[in-house]
């Protein structure tokens, strides 16, 4: 019995021994071999998405092209199958088995791919008029999903097999960290199974909408799990636990903006979520994955040896089944707002309560931003419409148009809002409440602006000669009243909650944010106030003593304030010191303003003068709320926007031009139309007569050859005055640049100057990084379209070379310089790069021959790029740092840098 007994013994210990670095390394050439193969389909896969649409287009340009972009890899495969013979047969032979039906489904994939690449080169397409060719997609389309089923079964293998190599190795942190970064890889491969790309882009079917919903908030409280866990790790793979975090948290940017973005322009095609789709994938496997097989790699030397992640590749359909989008308006849902009762507390705010209420102040500032935007486009459609009201006849004037294909419902970040509530359970209710009434009301909007771009893309308004057009206008007036008073209130509740948690012991930070706030409060008094008289509610003019007085005491007690807070540059964006000096200087810009208050004529051309006040309060909001950003040990709440003046215009003369209040929401009806609504507004809308775009009142000084400085009233969006510009656009697409606060924003702000350009200016676009390509070449800024399309076809990939990109732009700007005018290079980037001596001799050079060179660095911060903003010195031009609050301000500066002489 004692010989049995003992080979039971040393064959259950062999079973499950601790895993040695051999068997690792034969493990994970089997994943070696399946994301070659992966990439491999990859291409295969894009290939197809390219080409299919050619097949089915009408164009002038030829044949539609294809060539098979592969040829299959075999060093990966030979030597997983001959280091497999480090591990014992009961694991090598399934394994190997495994791998073989992995590269035989590949193969089939290649086959058929070199098929279709020989139907072109035979040019049988011309006599079957490409029947074939879709026969061999829809083929592709089977294969690819058999070739997943396989790479899933190896997964599967490869789980189970380092699952018995560890089965006694001792837990660490190495294990726990890398458990959590590969159940977050399972749990994101899981969402994108769900969710396929459709070939047949123009066709919208519809997208899983309520399944992101809740992957963001699976995503978010994972990121929350991360950030909570501290593993004991050793350098460089502790390195790689903080840069999965930040991976995940640019997955979970992309996931939110992929939700907010699904608006009424993105519901036409299935554009939008094939996007969508293909970032996900493009962040799992340039981020996720290759942090974590990163960190298996480097965990090797302190003893670890774990399993690495396979990657993903997009799998595609043809969908044509067209999902309707209806459009149908109603009054949003009201909610009875039950003010916010708290008792005092006895024990400071939490962290995460603090986070909550925070959560409400950015969402209140997210709807600003969408309200701010929607805004601009009523204003300037309503200006349009003025034009034809006035018309006697339509006939040979063109047609209206109505587009706010920007516009998003801040989706996610109310998600995110009601969802960290919890941690307030006093008075989320109330305030989830608030809310959501918020957001009822932006959809509301939205159905509207949805409802006027049908009625001017049918030209209904011919019919009724604008009446319906004006209704809607009319409505769009009263929601912008209305969400005004209640995000008002809203935010008054969310600071009586955090007024009620006792103060920490007095340091720096309190005292110096208290006065900041005392300041601030009194300018947002006499804004309101400054408010009150432009809309008729009264007549008083507006004290401004106790806002000089107090901007004087936080500037005059600076270092009493500040003392034992370190002061670290100007150019340095964690400075705290730069938004406690900056904030006064606003305020005193706005009490400026304050002091001009006086009754305006019927026949005002001129921006509004409360605008101007908006923008100088809006400057204090900014620098009071990066100051509480950058508060350390003191919680203090940021604080919310304000809204410029709506109102529609009707080009009737008028005696009275105050604005009268918002009529309350009793006074609406509803007008039935067959599966349609709209409101019409009981009484007569207040008609004004004035300009209402968006003003700027800005200084903006060039470092070198020109000085912009706006006169008093003057109209930000108008050239009149300035250069001819020829700009070049040299924009970094690589893939660090693919998420919202970065290249999807310039997109929309390069988007944004098209309705003040001239003629006369020209703009060029060039995308880098692997490689540069002029994607435009010297067009007028009137070629909307063909901008549009330049800048909508811009799509982050690969990784920096800015070398290339800085000889094509100068060379670019050369061959379309204008003399007089201009010429200027606007960098665009999100971190260094080594630039050659050469390129710096191009840069100096050119900047002596009237060609400048700024840089916009959407990095993580002012100052974090010392090498940009000396490579925007030597061009003679500016560095910026931008983000979305300022990108707008910092790119018409670029286009007015340049006086007429």
């Amino acid at each position: 019995m004692r010989l049995p007994l003992f080979i039971l013994f040393l064959t259950s210990s062999t079973c499950f021994s601790q895993i040695t670095s051999v068997q690792q390394k034969a493990l994970n050439n089997y994943v070696d071999y399946a994301n070659q193969s992966a990439d491999e389909v990859t291409a295969v896969v894009k290939s197809i998405i390219s080409y299919y649409p050619t097949i089915h287009a009408k164009s002038s340009w030829g044949a539609p092209r294809y060539t098979c972009p592969v040829q299959l890899e075999n060093y990966y495969l030979e030597n997983a199958l001959s280091q497999s013979t480090s591990l014992t047969a009961t694991l090598s032979s399934p394994l190997n088995s495994r791998l073989k039906e992995l590269r035989t489904a590949a193969e089939k994939i290649d086959e058929k791919c070199k098929a279709l690449d020989t139907d072109h080169k035979l040019e049988d397409y011309k006599q079957d008029n490409f029947a074939k060719a879709e026969t061999y997609i829809n083929e592709l389309q089977i294969l690819v999903v058999e070739y997943k089923k396989s790479q899933q079964a190896l997964e599967r293998e490869l789980e189970n097999a380092h699952k018995k190599l560890i089965a006694s190795s001792p837990e660490s942190s190495y294990h726990k960290a890398n458990g959590m970064m590969a159940a977050t890889i399972k749990r994101e491969r899981d969402f994108l199974d769900k969710w396929s790309f459709n070939l047949k882009e123009d066709v919208h079917t519809g997208w899983p909408v309520d399944k992101l919903e809740q992957s963001i908030l699976d995503t978010d409280s994972q990121l929350a799990a991360f950030q909570k866990f501290k593993p004991v790790l050793k350098y460089p793979a502790s390195s790689m636990w903080t840069s999965f975090q930040s991976s995940l948290a640019s997955v979970l940017s992309v996931k939110r903006s992929g939700l907010d973005e699904y608006n009424f322009e993105a519901k036409k095609s299935d554009k939008h979520s094939n996007d969508v789709y293909l970032s996900l994938i493009n962040y799992y496997n340039g981020t996720l994955v290759s942090n974590q097989n990163t960190f298996i790699q480097f965990a090797q030397g302190d003893g670890y040896f774990g399993l690495k992640a396979i990657k993903y590749f997009p799998v595609f359909e043809i969908r044509m089944k067209q999902e309707v989008v209806e459009v149908s308006v109603k009054p949003f849902k009201d909610i009875n707002r039950t003010p916010v009762s708290i008792e005092t507390q006895k024990v400071a705010l939490s962290s995460s309560a603090y986070n909550a209420l925070t959560n409400y102040v950015d969402y209140i500032n997210e709807t600003w931003r969408q309200m701010r935007y929607m805004r601009m486009v009523l204003a300037s459609f309503n200006s349009r419409a003025l034009y034809f009201k006035k018309l006697d006849t339509f006939e040979g004037k063109g047609a209206m148009s109505f587009d706010y294909r920007d516009f998003k419902l801040p989706l996610s970040q109310y998600q995110k809002t009601v969802s960290d509530s919890e941690v307030l359970p006093q008075v989320s209710k109330s305030l989830n409440e608030q809310s959501e009434v918020l957001l009822n009301m932006l959809k509301e909007m939205d159905d509207l602006a949805a409802y006027l771009e049908i009625e001017t893309r049918e030209k209904r308004y011919e019919k009724d000669h604008l009446k319906k057009v004006y209704e809607i206008l009319g409505r769009q007036e009263i929601l912008f009243g209305l969400w005004d008073e209640k995000k008002e209130l809203l935010y008054q509740d969310v600071r009586k909650v955090y007024d009620a948690y006792p103060l920490p012991q007095p340091n720096s930070w309190l005292v110096s944010g208290r006065a900041l706030r005392e300041l601030k409060d009194l300018d947002h008094e006499g804004l309101f106030q400054a408010k009150a008289y432009y809309t008729g509610k009264t007549n008083a003019k507006v004290p401004t003593e106790k806002i000089d007085a107090s901007l004087r005491d936080v500037i005059a007690k600076e270092y009493e304030n500040m003392k034992g807070i370190e002061k670290i540059g100007r150019n340095n964006g964690l400075c705290p010191y730069t938004p406690y000096e900056d904030l006064p200087v606003a305020s005193k810009a706005l009490s400026e303003e304050l002091k001009k208050l006086k009754p305006l004529s019927a026949n005002v051309n001129s921006e509004h003068p409360y605008h101007r006040m908006v923008y100088h309060y809006n400057d204090v909001v900014d620098d009071y709320n990066k100051f509480c950003t950058l508060s350390k040990e003191i919680h203090h709440l940021k604080t919310i926007k304000q809204p410029e003046l709506f109102y529609v215009k009707y080009g009737d003369a008028v005696n009275n031009v105050a604005q009268k209040p918002a009529q309350p929401v009793a006074s609406r009806e509803v007008v039935q139309e067959p599966q349609k609504k709209i409101v019409k507004q009981q009484e007569n809308p207040v008609r004004i007569v004035e300009n209402t775009k968006v003003f700027r009142d800005t200084v903006y000084i060039e470092k070198r050859d020109t000085v912009y400085i706006s006169a008093p009233g003057e109209n930000l969006r108008s050239m009149e005055g300035y250069a001819t510009n020829n700009l070049i656009l040299l924009l970094d697409v690589s893939g660090s640049m693919n998420t919202p606060e970065k290249l999807p924003l310039l997109k929309k702000s390069v988007l944004d100057l098209l309705s003040m350009m001239r003629q006369e200016d020209e703009v060029s676009i060039i995308a880098f990084s692997d490689k540069p390509k002029a994607l435009l070449t010297a067009s007028s800024f009137k070629d909307e379209e063909k901008i549009q399309k330049a800048i909508n076809d811009l799509k982050p990939s690969g990784t920096t070379d800015g070398n290339s990109g800085v000889k094509l732009a100068y060379k670019v700007a050369d061959e379309n310089y204008k003399r007089g005018g201009n010429n200027r290079i606007i960098l665009a980037t999100d971190g260094e790069f080594a630039l050659s001596n050469d390129s710096r001799q191009l840069i100096e050079k050119f900047s002596k021959e009237d060609i400048f060179l700024s840089v916009f660095n959407f990095g993580k911060g002012a100052g974090a790029s010392k090498a940009l903003e000396r490579l925007a010195d030597l061009g003679k031009g500016n560095y910026e740092y931008i983000s979305k609050e300022n990108v707008e301000i910092k790119l018409i500066g670029e286009v007015k840098a340049k006086r007429k002489k």
